[in-house]
């Protein structure tokens, strides 16, 4: 179902200092942001679409309405325009195209992030988009959860076999409802919202185990290392060699795939991994990764490369699958196709220049159904690592220090206590 339009789409704050309003998918620039003109336009723009049934003419442009926000500015002071305007009802759909602004300024370089928190602004919209903020309070809140809970969230992709769609875990829905939160307090920033709304929100209890429909979320296992080898032995050079470095060292995939020669300090007896980005890097946290033993081994043939590139390249396994395809070929190169003929001159889309999560588990979930390995995931294997090193060294520390978990040991300077534990724990980490 169609999500119901706007009865008053959001003015909001554009970069380049103007004031934005989007109907029908196109955007209306209205001026200087929050001066009488850009006041003016917006109330005839929405007097407009509102007299045209929530929806604007054809031939319609900002200019042929020049005369009558003009007339308005004429007959009122700029005082009694921005008067009229503070008094307008704000609705959950400014709150929403505020935090939309936020989202796009914080997750510039995170699709992923950015996606999810506009798929949320959508569903809320599409449920409470007309509501005023006054109104929305936690009886509506708990309607929305109700409504995750039975439906779930809409998906991006629309397959043309879909499959049974898996009801949202209770801890996954108690996060979206702090996200909603969240939005408030955003536009409590924004001076959209009064601070105590953001507090009668968060007297909505959340989602217990036990006390809901919403299932539980199972607790992330270490994968067994039989399972890593087997699958290991159907890996590209590249991904297998991402794999070892994994293992031995217990770090997040990202933070595998973003290793560049610059990242790793050789010049002590052990190799030191700084990544550029990390998880906690917000925070202003550092992490150091000890690379020795296996990691050292897998990395070293990766390192002979410009200081600024990434390790591993998608367009080098590509290139040496078509060399390995190459080596098996039986038909003689008189028949059949010839190297390259059958490639496309001018493809859409061509091999990135590193790997993200997401593309390097995709290449180990093939691998498995290729070796017939239960399935696992790439974050099985900080489980993994973090109870090997336990198991063998009889402590945590060693496995915090390493995994880059938030402890006493990992400060801003990554001290050097800290920075041998890290080493010992490496040494004691499984081999692939």
């Amino acid at each position: 179902m169609p999500r119901p339009k706007a009865k008053a789409p959001a003015r909001r704050f554009h970069v380049s200092g103007q004031s934005v309003c989007t109907i029908a998918g196109k955007d209306y620039y209205l001026g200087r942001h929050d001066s009488a003109e850009s006041l003016a336009r917006y109330a005839v723009l929405i007097a407009t679409y509102q007299a045209g049934g929530l929806t604007l003419p054809d031939d319609f442009s900002l200019e042929s309405i020049e005369e009558q926000s003009l007339a308005m500015l004429n007959a009122s002071s700029s005082g009694l325009v921005q008067s009229n305007q503070s008094n307008a009802p704000v609705l959950v759909s400014h709150v929403t195209a505020h935090y939309r602004e936020h989202l796009r300024e914080k997750y510039s370089e995170k699709n992923q992030d950015r996606y999810r928190g506009e798929q949320l602004a959508d569903k809320l919209d599409s449920m409470f988009g007309d509501v005023t903020v006054d109104a929305f309070g936690p009886v509506k809140l708990k309607a929305f959860r109700d409504e995750l809970i039975a439906n779930g969230m809409p998906s991006r992709w629309k397959h043309k076999r879909k499959k049974p769609k898996k009801p949202l875990a209770r801890t996954y829905i108690n996060r979206i409802i702090n996200s909603v939160i969240g939005m408030f307090t955003h536009a409590v920033a924004g001076e959209l919202v009064d601070i105590t709304k953001v507090q009668q929100l968060k007297t909505l209890e959340t989602l217990r185990n036990g006390q809901t429909t919403a299932p539980e979320t199972e607790k992330v296992k270490p994968v067994p290392i039989e399972h890593v080898r087997m699958t290991a032995d159907h890996l590209s050079p590249i991904i297998k060699a991402m794999l070892r470095i994994q293992v031995a060292t217990g770090m997040r995939p990202s933070e595998v795939c973003a290793m560049r020669p610059c990242d790793i300090d050789r010049t002590g007896e052990n190799w030191i991994y700084v990544p550029s980005k990390h998880k906690t890097g917000w925070r202003g946290k550092t992490k150091a990764v000890p690379i020795i033993d296996d990691a050292r081994e897998a990395i070293t043939d990766y390192l002979n490369r410009d200081p600024e590139s990434f390790c591993f390249s998608p367009k080098e396994a590509m290139e040496w699958r078509r060399a390995v395809g190459a080596a098996k070929r039986v038909t003689p190169m008189s028949c059949g196709n010839r190297k390259g003929t059958n490639r496309k001159k001018d493809p859409k889309r061509l091999p990135r220049d590193h790997y993200d999560a997401h593309s390097y588990r995709q290449a180990l979930q093939r691998a498995q159904k290729t070796a017939g390995s239960p399935h696992w995931f790439p974050y099985q294997l900080r489980h993994l690592s973090a109870t090997t090193i336990r198991a063998a060294l009889g402590g945590t520390e060693e496995a915090q220090a390493l995994l880059g978990h938030s402890t006493a040991l990992m400060t801003d300077h990554y001290t050097q206590k800290s920075l041998e534990a890290a080493v010992r724990a490496a040494k004691a980490a499984p081999k692939l």
